[in-house]
Parts: structure tokens; C-alpha cells; sequence
């Protein structure tokens, strides 16, 4: 016998106290009772305190429990699945009487089920339907051993038995960690093997470039490795952006490792990502027929130019390609939404695009390429830049050196304007946000002159704001906030109270915005607005998100001359507001015939600080920053082309244009591309990493990246101050920690389960050098036909079927018999009590 808890014997210490009380006591019995009744209290007392003690039994348990894990991920044949859920159905039968058992699936995941039966008629149902892809991309073996082993009970002996191709997809290190931990709880753990897949199938298993640098126009071997689990013809494609560059027929054999070098010449500069597709004659997943990597190119300075028709900058583009600069034009849609693909490109230049056709993640995006990885973002004067492309207060604003707000000039007109929001109860929460924050940045980019208004709407028309003074901005901003979300839908009364406010409203220019994202109650919106046109009034309308009545909001735009946005995303609300507030005003263009003059030094200017530099025909207003440097402007004191540093890159503006529209002047000029080249290799990504070697290795979940740091004279720089971080394909930031590991060597891992795509920063602050790496993510681990067994499975005793309690140990169990201490305390209590009564 053995007791839990021994610190309770120590009120064995009150026999003490029982035995003065006898020695100094006054009762008159005989001595037979008293020292009997003594006896029998004092054997009571210490029975009970035995009992506190939870005193136990040690004898050996026959009993079992056994755990079933079957592996039913993709890699898993069904029909062998199956097969395996029977095998366990028959073993069950066979367990003695006192065993138990569990039964598991095991996928990216563990699901439990109370019979092999229910096992059973999911595997049947994948078979005939579709299978649960997202359970079935993975085999999370070690996780679902660790987790099951919860499921043996105390008293009885433990079996796991691990049905199985063995292909564990997330670390497989981390299988022998499980089995050891198992082993540590006397887990019997036994192997049985089951098939993987039997349809025909091939895969790309690597694809490693013979070279992860190169420079523009060099050959570089791509070693692309197939598996395939039988023989079969294909076809291995190599694509770059999308497009095929080269294509070959292969012959797979029946093997894990059929490779084929296929050439390609490197014609794009920066960060190339070539993607190996195979096409082959019988296939079961598609999924793993592409792999991807990337090759640094170093060429030419490579610059995106963004336009809403991009024919209009050939002109600049010649110009700039005969100084030795690659140009890339696109429309309007054409910014990647990558990150990857944008350090494709040393500057990006937004010509004529406006900030309602780019989503908050792309600015976000373009904010970290100039402050994060030294990239350049410039902006050039248009109809859709600035305030007018209702850029105001967004993320590449932050970025550029001229703000959009400035002061309205007296001989402009003035503006009255209605905002007319929808506060019914589907823009609870989020939407009804963002409408007043774009209700608040509306009102900071009018002038003093101008007057505004504020009308929500529900299925009545609220007044948030009446008619004043855009000057009283902060009254007018403190009614904004009142403005609240809840009730129905009907824009006509609140389209009606804003038509008599800009009726009555002194000003020469009378404009409405309405703002709604559900179907209104029936009414003669389109006879209201022809009235509001005819009066002088414009009308702009919004339509937010699916439920919105699009094509009365369009039809309304159409008659009431003003202009219609549709969006899905109530974030890109606050650029709709702002790019129609600068339009509606008609004050942020100037066009005439301006003398452009040098206004800083800057060595962008090199050689042209005295020139006589073309006219410009018009540009944009906007006012500079603090930390901008103004490098030319126009006659009239405003500012045509600044600079500023910002982050490790650079933003530039130029408020005029370089298409016909303002910029025919320097069109003409003879040193066009001469003196635009030298501006732009001002803002280009200076790739300044001599001296900065790092190299990439995929290991399981996480990225190793091996440093070689020298310096001019080919010496091991020590004690870096590295700067690294990780951005993903979510745009989430995550910093790296950068080991020195010897001299002028360094390393730094980087976990990247499910994070997609990912790019690294590593930055030398000493020095100023600056490193990106990127890496496509492979598709999951699962679909690679891998069918090593790992060796902590392969030494793993297998299942017997015959045999499912062979080789048991009996398993110690604990019997507490502290409930016989309690009765038999109680009965010698109350034999002590019957003697002293005696």
C-alpha cells in the first residue's frame, strides 16, 4: 500500500494532545474502558487521518485501449482507405471485453468518429462526390498522434496504431519529437502501411535555375524535376508573366525524379519569376503541375507608367528608351497587386490614374515599395491626379511631396454643395465610417467661399449639417459625427431638401453627391433630378456595394450632368468623395501658357539650373510639403515638379503632364529625354547591395536565408546592424531576426506556413545596402508523390491484424481504499463512544 499525499500524516501529531487529555482526566471508569475507549478513539483518529492520505492499492491492469489513426489525406488511395476502415471494423471485434478503443481521421486536421461505420460512409461519399479538399491537402501525422494520444484513459494499457503512406507535409523532424513523446507515456505506437495513390499521376516536384542572378539577355538553365507514378508523355512549358515562353515534349518514367534542363534567355529586369507548367497525357491533380522561382535580373533602369490610355505616352516612352530606360505602359488596371511583381520595376509612375481605381491594399502597397525597399513613386498632373483623382489623405499621398489641399483662389467660383449620405441600417458599422470620413475630407478641400451642406437618409430625410460656410470646418465636421446608421430606404425626400437648400444657396457653382448602397422606395427621382439640372445643379451619384439600385444611380449621374461611381469596397469611398469635391469645384486646374523656372539645386537639375526650359500649358494645384524641395515652377509661384525622401525611397510630382494634353512644349524640346532620364535615375530603386551576398534555402515550414556581408576590399564585415523584414502576400509586416553565425557571415529563418508568396528586406543600416529576396509558394507538401517512408515510421513495428493485443504490457493501476479507512475510523469512533457509555 502507498499514499498520494504524505503531508497529512503530520496531524498524527494531535495523538499528543488526545493522549495529556487522557493522563490528566477526571472520569471515573475503570481502567479496562477508559484505556479501551482511548484505544478505539485514538485508532479512529489516525484511520481518518490515513484516509486524507488517499491511500492506494498498486495490482496490474489486462485492460487495452487502442487508438486508430487512418490517414485519409490526398497522397492516400480511397479504396486503400477504406479497405483500412474495415481492417479496423474486424480488429474491434476482436478486443476482449474491458478494452476499449478510438477512431480518428487524419488529415490537414483530426476528426473523431464514434464508429467505423461513420468512417466508412464519409470515405464511400468522397468517392462518389467531392472530396474535402481543404482536410485533405495535408497529413499533419505528428499533431494528430499528439493530439489522440488525449484519448487513453488512465488504468489501462496503450496502443496507437497509425494507419498510413507515411507522408508527413508539415516538418518531418517534428515526427520524431511525437514518437519520442510517446514513448515517454508508454505508448505502444504500431505502423500500418497503407496505399497512396493509384490514378495516374505527375508532378513538379523542383524547378532550381542554374543561376539565382544573372543579367539581362543571359541564358540561364532552368533544372526542372518531375515525379511521375507511372510512365507517360507531356509536356513541360516554362512561363514568364503569364506567357510561354518555351515548350517541350518529355517522357516521364514511373520515378521521383525525371530531370529536364530547359534554356531560356532573361530579357526583363528585377525580380523574374519563371513558372515550370506540365501538361501531361493522364493526370489526377492539376494542382501540383506548376512550380515557380526567381532569378534576379540586372539591366536597364525598368519603370512603370500607369495611364488611362497608355497610346498617349509613346512619345515619352521613345524618349526615355533612347536614354538607356525601359518603359512599361499600362492602363488604368494595370498596377500589380503584388509585391513581388512591383519590385519588378525600379519607379512607379502614376500618370493618369485615379485613386478610385486602385484599391487601398495596391496604395498601401505602394507606400512600403518606397519607404521599405527604397523604390520610386512619381506622380504627373492630370484630371485624375492629386485631390482631383481624390488622392487626398490616402497612403500614396503620404508619400508624394505636394498635398492636394491649397488655398482656392478669389476670382474661382464659389461652391455650394449637398452631401446626401444613406444611413439606413445596411450600412451599420464599417460603411457608415467611412461615409463620414469621407464626408470630413470633403469639406477640408473646400475654399472659404465655398458652403456645404449634410443631409443623411433613412426612410426620412435627416438634416446632419445645414447650409454654411465651408470655413466653419470644424462646426461642420463635429455634425458629420452625429450621423449615425439605422432604419429603411428612401433618397427622394432627402434629394428634395437638398434641392431647395442649393436653390436658396448664393454660389455660382450648386453640386449634389449621393451616396447609397440599397434599393429606394419608388418615386420620380429622375423628373426631380431634370428639375435640379435645369436649375443649374449638377448631380453625382455613388453606388455602393451589390444591393445598390445601380441603374437609378446611373441613370440620375446621366441626367443630372454629373458623373457615377460604382464600387464593392466602402473603402474606396473617402477617393470617390474627394476626387468629385476637387472636381465639382473647378478650381485645382489652371491651364494657359506658363514659364516653367528652376526653383532648387538638386542634381536632377544638373546642367539645367539656367536653362531655358519649354512652357507648360497647365498643371495641377497643390501646395508643397514641409520636407519638400521644390525644383521648378511655374511663373505664377506654384509648384510644378518637387522632390522628397521618404522612408529608403524617393517621391517625386510633377503637376503638368508629358502627353500633348500640357506637356506638347517639352514634347518638342530637343533635350526631352535627356533631361527627364536624368530626372527619373533621381528616383529610380538604387540596388546598391555590393558586397551583400544571401542566399535562400525552403526547409518544411520555414525559409532559411545564408548571409555572406564583405566589404570593398573582399574582408568579412562583423557586427552588422541588421534591418530585415517579412512582408507577405497579405501585406502583413513581420520582423526577422539576423544571427551573426561567424565572421561576416550571418543567418536568418523565417516561418512560412501558409503565408503565401512572402518577399524579405534585409538592410544594412551601417552601410546603407539593401537586399530583397522573394519566394513563390509551392503548392502544399501533399501533392508532391513523395513515397520515402521517413525513417521514425520505417523503424516503426508494423501492425498485425491477427495480433491486435500482442506484445501489451500489463499497464500499473492505482485502487484507492481510502473509503475503507473512512468506515473503519467511524466504527472504532463509535465503539470508543459505546465503552465510555458502558
Amino acid at each position: 500500500m502507498e499514499f498520494a499525499n504524505l503531508q497529512s500524516l503530520l496531524w498524527l501529531l494531535l495523538l499528543l494532545v488526545l493522549g495529556a487529555g487522557l493522563w490528566f482526566s477526571l472520569v471515573d471508569r475503570p481502567n479496562l474502558l477508559k484505556f479501551g475507549s482511548f484505544a478505539l478513539r485514538a485508532l479512529g483518529i489516525v484511520l481518518l487521518i490515513l484516509a486524507l492520505s488517499r491511500p492506494f492499492w498498486k495490482d496490474r491492469g489486462e485492460e487495452a485501449h487502442v487508438v486508430f489513426l487512418v490517414d485519409l489525406s490526398e497522397s492516400v488511395d480511397l479504396d486503400a482507405a477504406e479497405t483500412a476502415v474495415g481492417e479496423i471494423d474486424r480488429v474491434i471485434e476482436a478486443l476482449e471485453p474491458g478494452d476499449s478503443w478510438s477512431l480518428f481521421a487524419v488529415g490537414d486536421g483530426v476528426r473523431a468518429f464514434e464508429t467505423p461505420a461513420a468512417l466508412s460512409e464519409l470515405v464511400g461519399s468522397w468517392k462518389k462526390g467531392v472530396a474535402d479538399d481543404r482536410f485533405r491537402a495535408g497529413s499533419r501525422l505528428s499533431d494528430a498522434m499528439l493530439s489522440a494520444r488525449l484519448a487513453f484513459p488512465s488504468g489501462k494499457s496503450r496502443r496507437l496504431v497509425l494507419f498510413s503512406d507515411g507522408q508527413e507535409t508539415v516538418d518531418r523532424d517534428s515526427l520524431a519529437d511525437a514518437l519520442e513523446t510517446l514513448g515517454r507515456e508508454r505508448v505502444d505506437v504500431r505502423f500500418r502501411p497503407i496505399e497512396g495513390l493509384r490514378e495516374p499521376e505527375a508532378a513538379v516536384v523542383a524547378m532550381e535555375p542554374s543561376s539565382p542572378f544573372a543579367y539581362e539577355g543571359e541564358m540561364v538553365r532552368m533544372n526542372v524535376t518531375v515525379a511521375a507514378n507511372e510512365p507517360m508523355k507531356a509536356k513541360l512549358r516554362l512561363l514568364h508573366r503569364g506567357v510561354a515562353v518555351r515548350e517541350v515534349p518529355v517522357d516521364l518514367e514511373a520515378r521521383p525524379d525525371n530531370r529536364f534542363p530547359v534554356d531560356v534567355a532573361m530579357n526583363t529586369p528585377g525580380p523574374s519569376v519563371w513558372t515550370a507548367e506540365l501538361l501531361p497525357a493522364a493526370d489526377h491533380f492539376p494542382i501540383n503541375n506548376q512550380l515557380a522561382t526567381t532569378v534576379q535580373v540586372r539591366g536597364q533602369p525598368r519603370v512603370l507608367f500607369l495611364h488611362e490610355d497608355p497610346r498617349e505616352l509613346r512619345p515619352l516612352s521613345r524618349a526615355l528608351e533612347e536614354q538607356d530606360i525601359e518603359v512599361e505602359a499600362r492602363g488604368r488596371s494595370g498596377l500589380p497587386e503584388a509585391m513581388e511583381e512591383l519590385l519588378a520595376f525600379d519607379a512607379i509612375v502614376l500618370a493618369d490614374v485615379p485613386a478610385t481605381d486602385l484599391s487601398v491594399r495596391q496604395m498601401e502597397h505602394l507606400q512600403r515599395y518606397v519607404e521599405d525597399f527604397g523604390g520610386g513613386l512619381v506622380m504627373m498632373g492630370s484630371d485624375n491626379s492629386f485631390g482631383l483623382g481624390g488622392y487626398y489623405k490616402t497612403p500614396v499621398e503620404e508619400v508624394l511631396p505636394l498635398t492636394s489641399r491649397f488655398e482656392k483662389e478669389k476670382e474661382k467660383p464659389s461652391l455650394a454643395m449637398v452631401l446626401v449620405i444613406d444611413k439606413s441600417g445596411s450600412m451599420q458599422g464599417l460603411p457608415i465610417q467611412l461615409a463620414r470620413q469621407a464626408a470630413k475630407a470633403a469639406v477640408e478641400l473646400l475654399g472659404g467661399r465655398d458652403q456645404i451642406a449634410v443631409i443623411g437618409f433613412d426612410s426620412q430625410a435627416q438634416i446632419v449639417c445645414e447650409m454654411r460656410s465651408a470655413a466653419d470646418r470644424l462646426a461642420v465636421q463635429g455634425s458629420i459625427d452625429s450621423l449615425e446608421a439605422g432604419g429603411g430606404t428612401d433618397v427622394y425626400p432627402a434629394m428634395a431638401t437638398g434641392r431647395e437648400m442649393l436653390e436658396t444657396a448664393p454660389a455660382q457653382v450648386k453640386h449634389m453627391i449621393i451616396l447609397s448602397d440599397g434599393q429606394t422606395q419608388p418615386a420620380d427621382h429622375l423628373g426631380l433630378t431634370q428639375a435640379m439640372a435645369d436649375g443649374g445643379i449638377t448631380v453625382s451619384t455613388v453606388a455602393l456595394g451589390q444591393g445598390a439600385a445601380r441603374e437609378l444611380m446611373a441613370s440620375i449621374a446621366e441626367i443630372g450632368r454629373g458623373r457615377y461611381y460604382e464600387t464593392m469596397d466602402p473603402a474606396s469611398v473617402p477617393q470617390i468623395f474627394t476626387k468629385e469635391t476637387m472636381q465639382a469645384s473647378k478650381s485645382a486646374i489652371k491651364e494657359d501658357l506658363f514659364g516653367v523656372v528652376a526653383a532648387g539645386d538638386h542634381p536632377v537639375l544638373a546642367g539645367y539650373q539656367e536653362a531655358d526650359l519649354p512652357f507648360a500649358l497647365g498643371y495641377v494645384m497643390t501646395e508643397p510639403k514641409p520636407t519638400a524641395q521644390v525644383l521648378l515652377v511655374a511663373e505664377t509661384g506654384d509648384p510644378l515638379l518637387a522632390y522628397s525622401r521618404f522612408g529608403l525611397g524617393v517621391g517625386l510630382a510633377y503637376t503638368s503632364d508629358l502627353t500633348e494634353q500640357w506637356g506638347g512644349e517639352w514634347l518638342a524640346w530637343g533635350d526631352c529625354g535627356k533631361f527627364w532620364a536624368q530626372v527619373f535615375r533621381g528616383v529610380v530603386r538604387k540596388s546598391d547591395a555590393e558586397g551583400l551576398v544571401a542566399y535562400a534555402v525552403a526547409n518544411g515550414d520555414r525559409w532559411r536565408i545564408d548571409i555572406a556581408r564583405d566589404d570593398l576590399n573582399h574582408m568579412p564585415v562583423a557586427g552588422v546592424n541588421w534591418e530585415a523584414t517579412m512582408l507577405d502576400e497579405n501585406g502583413v509586416t513581420t520582423p526577422v531576426e539576423v544571427e551573426e553565425v561567424g565572421l561576416g557571415r550571418y543567418r536568418a529563418e523565417v516561418p512560412i506556413a501558409e503565408r503565401g508568396d512572402v518577399s524579405l528586406r534585409l538592410h544594412d543600416r551601417d552601410s546603407d545596402k539593401l537586399k530583397v529576396l522573394h519566394r513563390t509558394a509551392d503548392y502544399p507538401v501533399e501533392y508532391r508523390l513523395a513515397k520515402d517512408l521517413p525513417s521514425s515510421l520505417d523503424g516503426l513495428p508494423r501492425f498485425e491484424l491477427a495480433a491486435v493485443r500482442a506484445g501489451l504490457q500489463p499497464e500499473s493501476r492505482h485502487r484507492a481504499v481510502f473509503h475503507w479507512f473512512v468506515f473503519a475510523a467511524f466504527v472504532c469512533l463509535l465503539g470508543g463512544i459505546v465503552l465510555r457509555r458502558v
